[in-house]
């Protein structure tokens, strides 16, 4: 089973010791919290130990603005809890810009509040309080010639920022779950992990700062589209075939503005407004 999900490995494995979970709804979304506690548990469901929280909504409340205002509300609240007392982040978009399914890193990157520079320069334009913020589109190997953990790790180590949050499109193993559920974590990530192009994983230990990992399902296999219709037959071609829906530039757009407004909402809080204000 390609998944990104720990809610589609945990439902998958169903019983298993050494993970906690939780499940809530607010204002219309489902809150699911998975705790990986031990080892054992990391092996069975290939998740590493850490914490992986899930908000799904309804497929047409990313099509309405305010209802994106308070996913976004949200998810900036889990981010918060998962990143305390942050003084500075460098928000990393993952995937290939050029291929619309893997651009929700890029995009979500593009629109996320930068003050390094203001820091820098111009510190007394910024409110009291505000955090250092950049951010950067790492791109893919077959583009760059690079290994995104190479890229990544270099600039923290430049950076030194308390906090490194990676974008990325994601792969689900459920039709259902393509563009209407959020994952975070703490974890970090393999970038292309969900659709068999395993890279370096990004994590604490490789970058020595804390990591959240944040992204959407944005495609399946064929795979699953012909397990879900109830087919039994297999073909080993459909192996490498990965289907995105037809209206996938559209959602990447609003899916990119729900996170990089959860991202701003959870680096500067109240100040958001006036910064997007000053800096837009």
């Amino acid at each position: 089973m390609r998944t990104d999900l720990a809610m589609e490995s945990k439902t998958a494995v169903r019983t298993i010791g050494g993970v906690r979970e939780e499940t809530e709804e607010k204002d219309g979304v489902q809150i699911t919290r998975i705790d990986v506690l031990e080892e054992q548990a990391a092996k069975m469901l290939d998740k590493p130990i850490g914490r992986y929280v899930t908000l799904k909504a309804a497929s047409e409340d990313f099509m309405d603005r305010d209802r994106r205002g308070a996913i976004a509300k949200l998810l900036a609240n889990e981010l918060r809890a998962m990143a305390k007392g942050v003084n500075s982040a460098m928000v990393v978009g993952l995937g290939n810009r050029y291929v619309t399914a893997d651009a929700l890193g890029t995009k979500t990157a593009e629109y996320t509040l930068v003050t390094r520079h203001i820091h820098m320069h111009m510190r007394d334009m910024l409110p009291e309080g505000t955090p250092i913020t950049s951010s950067f589109c790492a791109n893919v190997l077959g583009v760059t010639g690079m290994e995104t953990a190479e890229v990544v790790s270099a600039l923290t180590e430049k950076v030194r920022p308390d906090v490194v949050i990676l974008i990325d499109s994601l792969a689900a193993a459920s039709t259902e779950h393509i563009g209407c559920v959020i994952q975070c974590n703490d974890s970090g990530i393999a970038p292309g992990a969900g659709v068999g192009n395993f890279r370096t994983m990004l994590t604490r230990s490789l970058l020595n700062v804390p990591v959240i990992a944040v992204g959407v399902p944005t495609v399946v296999s064929a795979e699953t589209i012909v397990r879900e219709s109830g087919a039994s037959e297999t073909d080993p071609k459909r192996a490498d075939l990965i289907v995105a829906p037809k209206d996938i530039d559209a959602m990447i757009k609003d899916l990119s503005r729900v996170l990089s407004d959860a991202i701003n909402l959870m680096l500067f809080g109240d100040n958001y407004p006036e910064l997007e204000k000053l800096l837009r």
